[in-house]
């Protein structure tokens, strides 16, 4: 049964500062002074204005006379801060990390899906959009600046730990920069790149955990000091390779690009080619960013991708420690806790980390919800306790009108209609996600697991009616494999040779760790309001394995997914660890002295984790790396040959994506372990008139597959020998070969 039912009103509403106009204490007006909110809002409106600016000069003439840099700072800052920012502002949420993460999350969604309508429609007009949302933007600048509260300003505080710190990541940004300039990456091999790291990279990484340790075990947290070390450490852990090479080293980010490319060239949803295409959202506002600002070369925003990820995702995953520890010092350690075990490179230019800020922001919102507000208490037996809960419903949060209430939820619903049409997976998890909000008791929004549900079942049948057409057959055998799913996600990808797979046990050991973590500190808050959603979340993701095999990555997918969740939990372990095995160690006479050890421990602890993270993340280096020159080589093949000319791709080959591909230009691949076992057939069988080795295949099919690193070059010899073929192009980076009678080009000259 339900005792006590909370009220519907909520507590009464406060203050937290005063409206433009109100009176002070001594009678005095406070118009003539501006809050923290409002300067974020004369920023937001002064980057809508230039962003309008830019948009109309791109349309006239390219937007030649703007550095190509300030475009690309533009137009990505315009996409994630409008129009969501000030629509957020001016719902005043009272937590200013809730409040960015929804307004991000908001900006995201909205430039998604006015983009992919306008491909649905087949009507691409990119500037009169982005003038559109502008306009609504500086509307919702405007409303908001009268109705929201007054926050001070407190005075910049550049004490003498802020100097040290900032002095001390000076520094090991200086041997970060040391470590990317002798990097060998080509020379990485069975181990990764960890072996063919030099001292400067491990220098630079203490003197950021010393930083990160002695901001986390200090009494006073500074978050200034938090978050600068945490985006040091993110940039050192995620672009190491990347920098060196000068290229991002997740080459998938270059299909990425192609797909963009064919929707800019088609003004419109493609014909049925690739699957990616029914879940278009991410690449269509891509588009829609790209060709109103001028974006016309996306090298620096595909290198700098994780950063930009996994900075935003971190707000939520903040708000989802605070709402389940009550602990700014969990909710900073869980935040190091996601980046430090986040080896399963999923942040890069693509559909799955924006899927996943969605996802995030709307749990952390509903958590926030969930703690804040009252929740009337059930008793009684299981059963009674059971249905009880399901029937409940949490009160408002102290101070949010219903109006607010209800635009909180509606700003979700749009964030969950983008999610739809950008990512396949996600969706089903926040629909399973939410259905236990509704049957626990835990949100007042307890008919918005529907929309979700509503919201992807019309886009299943209608967006991605091609994808489930040509896939119904396997959609269906996939549904109660789990078995299959786990061995194909796990065992079948452990690689070949021992080197190799004690590096995969490793990846495996680190996630179980976390997973670990995250169950024992889940154990340890019991009693809170949000013990048992936090539970329910972490195991949610997992019932993909039962749906969805996703090509042997869905096991991958689920711990990404319950990552937000297991940091925090996980963080809860390690505070309640470390004060425990302090109280053991410590008598009371030591205890003021006893900063330097946890200092130390917390510095260390970072420092191991940082280095395991950069050998199981850095695993796969030999054969996803690329070079500029490669990239070059490949984009120059495609807009080369000629209409008609098939090319086969052996091994990495990401940059052979663009709207040739649908316009007389066949791209094949080695797609398939009957085509690496029976090599020269399938070679014959395909009949191209190019061929495309990039340096990597040989790393690949012997790392991943088993079969000898030499196969490939036996192969080129072989089809030298017989005349048949020609060397085009020859180097470390590529070979390119071209078969006798087949159109001549000269790839060095562009």
């Amino acid at each position: 049964m339900i005792v006590g039912q909370a009220s519907t009103k909520g507590d009464a509403e406060t203050k937290r500062g005063r409206h433009r106009g109100d009176l002070d204490d001594g009678g005095t007006t406070r118009t003539a002074q501006l809050g923290l909110d409002h300067v974020v809002l004369i920023a937001i409106a002064v980057l809508t204005c230039t962003a309008l600016i830019l948009a109309l000069l791109v349309r006239r003439d390219g937007g030649e006379g703007v550095p190509f840099s300030l475009r690309v700072l533009i137009g990505v800052a315009t996409t994630v801060l409008v129009p969501g920012v000030p629509i957020a502002l001016m719902v005043r949420i009272p937590d200013p990390v809730i409040t960015t993460a929804v307004g991000i999350s908001l900006s995201l969604s909205v430039n998604i899906i006015v983009a992919q309508s306008q491909f649905v429609i087949g009507a691409f007009h990119p500037t009169l959009i982005q003038t559109v949302l502008c306009g609504l933007s500086l509307l919702s600048c405007a409303v908001a600046w009268k109705v929201m509260p007054y926050r001070e300003i407190g005075p910049p505080r550049v004490g003498r730990r802020r100097m040290l710190a900032g002095v001390t990541i000076t520094v090991a940004v200086l041997f970060f920069a040391v470590a990317v300039r002798t990097l060998d990456t080509a020379a990485a091999g069975a181990a990764g790149i960890i072996p063919e790291i030099g001292w400067a990279y491990y220098v630079a990484l203490f003197l950021v955990s010393l930083v990160a340790g002695i901001a986390l075990t200090s009494r006073r947290l500074d978050a200034v000091v938090l978050t600068v070390a945490a985006l040091t450490l993110i940039t050192f852990t995620t672009l190491l390779v990347s920098l060196a090479d000068g290229v991002t080293s997740i080459p998938t980010a270059y299909v990425h690009r192609g797909l963009i490319e064919i929707l800019v060239h088609f003004g419109e949803l493609p014909p049925p080619s690739d699957a990616r295409f029914s879940w278009a959202g991410f690449f269509s506002g891509s588009a829609q960013m790209s060709t109103a600002y001028g974006i016309t070369d996306f090298t620096a925003i595909f290198i700098w991708a994780p950063v930009f990820f996994n900075a935003m995702i971190a707000l939520p995953i903040y708000s989802i420690g605070l709402s389940i520890s009550r602990s700014r010092r969990v909710a900073w350690l869980g935040v190091f806790v996601y980046l430090l075990f986040n080896w399963y490179q999923q942040d890069y230019f693509a559909p799955q980390p924006t899927a996943m800020m969605f996802y995030t922001s709307v749990i952390a919102v509903l958590l926030w919800q969930l703690r804040r507000a009252p929740l009337p208490v059930v008793e009684g037996g299981l059963v009674a306790r059971t249905v009880g809960a399901s029937r409940r419903t949490p009160g408002r949060v102290p101070g949010q009108s219903s109006a607010q209430t209800l635009a909180v939820e509606a700003i979700l619903v749009v964030i969950l209609a983008a999610m739809v049409v950008t990512h396949q997976l996600t969706p089903m998890v926040m629909v399973g996600a939410l259905l236990m909000f509704t049957l626990t008791g835990s949100t007042r929004y307890r008919l918005l697991w529907v929309a979700a549900g509503a919201l992807f079942l019309v886009w299943f049948s209608y967006g991605a009616v091609d994808y489930w057409k040509g896939h119904l057959q396997a959609l269906l055998s996939d549904v109660g494999q789990v078995s299959g799913a786990v061995q194909g996600g796990v065992s079948k990808r452990i690689g070949s040779g021992p080197t190799y797979q004690a590096m995969q046990y490793l990846r495996l050991a680190a996630t179980g760790f976390m997973g670990l973590l995250g169950f024992l500190g889940w154990v340890l808050t019991r009693g809170r309001k949000t013990w048992l959603m936090s539970g329910v979340l972490c195991v949610v993701p997992f019932g993909l394995v039962a749906v969805q095999s996703y090509g042997g990555e869905v096991v991958i997918r689920c711990f990404v997914m319950a990552a937000p969740i297991l940091a925090p939990l996980g963080a809860v372990t390690i505070v309640r660890s470390a004060a425990a095995l302090r109280n053991v160690l410590m008598n009371s006479r030591r205890r003021r002295g006893g900063r330097i050890p946890r200092v130390v421990m917390a510095s260390l602890s970072i420092l191991v984790l940082s280095v395991i993270l950069t050998a199981t993340r850095g695993l796969n280096t030999s054969f996803e790396h690329s070079s500029p020159y490669q990239i070059r080589t490949g984009d120059a093949l495609l807009a080369s040959v000629p209409d008609g000319v098939t090319i086969m791709a052996w091994g990495p080959s990401a940059q052979l994506v663009s709207p040739r591909i649908l316009t007389g230009v066949t791209v094949s691949q080695v797609d398939s372990i009957d085509c690496l076992d029976n090599f020269d057939t399938c070679v014959a069988d395909r009949d191209p008139d190019y061929v495309f080795v990039a340096q990597q295949a040989s790393s690949q099919i012997s790392l991943q597959y088993g079969y000898p690193a030499g196969m490939f070059d036996d192969a080129i010899a072989d089809m030298l020998a017989s005349g048949n073929f020609e060397i085009v192009v020859e180097n470390a980076d590529v070979t390119v070969l071209r078969r006798a009678g087949a159109p001549e080009i000269d790839l060095e000259q562009r």
